[in-house]
């Protein structure tokens, strides 16, 4: 016959089970109330095309342009491809364990990809481009250093990356040019340095779907139409990103209580 003293154990066992399935269901309680299943799509996809969406679009768009437009411009650079992409996605949901990283359920924001050939040498180009005054280029951590030699992210720092070929004078790696700015960077073809740093090929419009509220892509291609060619062609290939320009990369939203 079983004792009682023989049944503590398992009862001890089955209170502590009973007790951690109880903290369970008041912690999925917890999460359930505290997150909100937020606007439906169809709502989503009115707020993505409402009068004040419209708007603030043609405003982001006109300056994303302007800056392509300049950047085009840019002595010794000849355009090769551009990639525009507006996108109304909705944020990532999180889970149990990872709530909800952003307090919005529609953020709409556009990147611009600007492929071109520097004709001639790099280090020219990257003059021209300082004389753009495209944007204040340089980290914001060390924004205090200015466009110095040894301010990363500055075309100072680039020239100097560019004629020490990629090593301080101790022989150790430098870190990579590449030129940064709020919402923009620009990088090129490295080859035969420490940091190569080739650009990656063309990337097509992404497919429909996939939590896209909204979406409008459009490619202008130049010639040559692929990035191999571009290579044979000219001496470097370069490309700037734009997203957000200088603002938050959102130019809209709509909060999950909204």
């Amino acid at each position: 016959m079983t004792t009682k003293r023989g049944l503590r154990p398992w009862r001890r066992g089955r209170g502590a089970w009973l007790g951690l399935v109880l903290v369970l269901v008041l912690v999925l309680a917890g999460v359930a109330a505290g997150c909100s299943p937020g606007p439906s799509d169809d709502a989503l996809r009115a707020r993505a095309r409402s009068d004040e969406a419209v708007a603030r679009r043609t405003v982001e768009e006109r300056k994303m342009r302007k800056l392509i437009r300049r950047m085009k411009a840019v002595k010794g650079l000849e355009h090769i491809r551009t990639r525009f992409l507006d996108l109304c996605a909705t944020p990532t949901d999180g889970n149990l364990f990872e709530p909800p990283q952003s307090p919005d359920a529609l953020e709409c924001g556009m990147r611009a990809e600007v492929y071109l050939g520097v004709r001639g040498d790099i280090t020219d180009v990257l003059r021209s481009i300082r004389a753009a005054h495209l944007a204040p280029w340089g980290s914001p951590v060390r924004a205090t250093e200015g466009d110095s030699p040894t301010a990363g992210g500055t075309v100072a720092y680039a020239l100097t990356y560019q004629r020490e070929r990629g090593r301080f004078p101790d022989g150790t790696l430098m870190p990579g040019p590449r030129l940064e700015a709020p919402g923009l960077s620009i990088d090129w073809d490295r080859p035969g340095l420490p940091l190569p740093g080739m650009i990656e090929d063309f990337a097509p419009c992404p497919a429909d779907g996939s939590g896209r509220i909204y979406q409008r892509c459009e490619v202008t291609p130049g010639a040559p139409a692929t990035l191999a060619a571009a290579r044979a062609r000219y001496c470097t290939v370069l490309v700037l990103v734009a997203e957000g320009h200088g603002s938050s990369d959102a130019y809209f939203t709509v909060a999950r209580d909204g």
